[in-house]
Formats: structure tokens, sequence, C-alpha cells
């Protein structure tokens, strides 16, 4: 029986280890860390070395964490100076990356050429919108559309990464809301036409 709490003890420590977030902190330090509780005021955590002893964090020193099992919570982007391009990790990067896509990275072309598409194929169930949405969502962003508020960063290949994969994610948004929006313009150009049509009929 011993043998057995001695593995559990084992296995659970293992998984505690593999299980590490990781707190980015708005001066740009990385911090490796258990998440314990995010509250408007404070964040709450506890270091591997020390998972005993519950640290806190004040949230407008926190840019943004990234979970053990891939997610982020973006805390105080307003807050967040990173350190120049040279300068930054990989994942700083990346995240810089994400963020500036979401402040700058504009994608008029993914909505409005999805939305012409859907109301032009309205006869056949909207086919042309979905593949035009499909088509425009699956491209990724030409760099010579990357909207940037430093061109240093370009050259830095997590930033860009980073930038490009958030850009694809507003694309498909774009694109999303675009053959929303023309599937019900093309139902009410439809109801307005039978309407008429009735009506023209008495």
């Amino acid at each position: 029986m011993r043998h057995v709490y001695l593995l559990l003890l084992f296995l659970g420590l293992h998984t505690t280890a593999q299980a590490q977030d990781v707190i980015l902190r708005t001066n740009g330090e990385e911090l490796p860390a258990k998440v314990l509780t995010v509250q408007p005021t404070k964040i709450s955590y506890v270091l591997p070395a020390a998972p005993t002893d519950t640290l806190y964090l004040n949230a407008p020193e926190v840019f943004m964490i990234r979970y053990a099992n891939g997610t982020k919570e973006i805390i105080h982007a307003s807050t967040y100076v990173a350190a120049p391009a040279p300068g930054l990790t990989p994942e700083q990067a990346r995240a810089q990356g994400e963020l500036d896509a979401v402040k700058y990275f504009k994608a008029p072309g993914a909505f409005w050429g999805t939305f012409g598409a859907t109301v032009v194929s309205t006869p056949v169930y909207w086919l042309g919108g979905i593949a035009t949405g499909a088509a425009v969502a699956a491209t990724p962003p030409a760099s010579r559309n990357l909207v940037v508020p430093d061109a240093a960063l370009l050259k830095n290949p997590a930033y860009v990464s980073g930038y490009k994969q958030q850009a694809q994610r507003k694309k498909l948004s774009k694109a999303a809301a675009g053959f929303g929006v023309g599937v019900g313009t093309s139902v009410a150009l439809v109801v307005v036409a039978v309407v008429v049509a009735l009506s023209s009929q008495y």
C-alpha cells in the first residue's frame, strides 16, 4: 500500500510540475507560476518551488496570463509597455504581435467581399458567400497589409507570427459578420420583392 501512495504522490507532483502558467507582467517580465485567482484588483498565485506560499500581484501590473492549457487572458493591455523589438523574448514578441493586430489590423475587404458575394448568390442559397468567406478566412494576411506601430517589429519572426495569427482570426470574424449581414439583407430584399409583387396584383 505504501508503494501505491508513493506512486500517487509522484504522479501528483509530476502533474503539478507540468501544469504551469506564465504571468507576463507589464514591464515585460515573465513569471512561471500557478495562478489561483484573478480578481479586478489583484492576482493570487504560487511559485513551483513553493506551492504552499500564496503570493499576490496588483492586477495593473499584469499584462497577460498564459495558462498551462494554452489559453491566454489579457488583464491590462492598456498598460503594457514592451521592451524594444530586439530584446523581446519569443513569447513576449508573439503576445505583442497579437495585441497589435487587435489594435491596428483592419479587414474591410473580408467583410464587404463576403457580404457582396452572399447577396449576389442568394438564388443558390448563398453558396457564393460561403465560398468567399471561407477563402478569405483561410488566406493569411499579406505582409504588406500588416499595420504596426513600429516597422522594426516586422523583423521579429515571433512578432509577425503572433500578429498574423490574430489578424487571420480577425479576418474570419469579419467574413462571418459579412455573411450574416449579407443573408439578412438578401432575405429582406426577397421579402420586399414579394410584398411589391403581391401588392401589384391588387
